[in-house]
């Protein structure tokens, strides 16, 4: 099994754990688990891969932090070590560290988001928030596959 596919049976496994009726009351919140949703989240990743490369760390600051939805598929990625290790040296030039719970305060943290939806914005055009959402509802997204 590969780490996508390993993302995508994490997400299916979440969304039978989640209580319907209280987390998803008039049933309109879906997970789009489509090869569409898969592929675009996919690219997101691969956009905070790059901007990891493009601003690298520097004495743990400077960095995109992930969204929930890129932190998935990362955590995916890492259930291969021996793999991701080789994709970041080949894709961002280092090992990319996963610190979960990072020391920082909460006034440097906005204010660090706020420059990173920025960056993020200007090198891709979209919010780092929605980057791998395209009409996730309608599952009108995944006729380009």
């Amino acid at each position: 099994m590969s780490w996508l596919d390993s993302c995508k049976q994490f997400m299916r496994n979440a969304l039978e754990n989640i209580s319907g009726a209280a987390y998803n009351p008039d049933g309109r919140f879906d997970i789009d688990l489509g090869k569409g949703a898969m592929k675009r989240l996919k690219k997101s990743y691969e956009r905070f891969l790059y901007m990891a490369a493009k601003y690298p760390l520097e004495k743990s600051n400077g960095f995109v932090p992930p969204t929930y939805a890129i932190d998935i598929i990362w955590h995916s990625h890492m259930q291969e070590p021996l793999n991701y290790r080789a994709d970041c040296i080949r894709f961002v030039g280092y090992v990319v560290n996963h610190a979960p719970w990072p020391m920082i305060e909460d006034d440097i943290m906005k204010k660090t988001s706020d420059q990173s939806n920025d960056m993020w914005k200007k090198e891709f055009q979209s919010d780092i928030e929605t980057d791998h959402l395209y009409n996730t509802i309608d599952h009108d997204a995944d006729w380009m596959d």
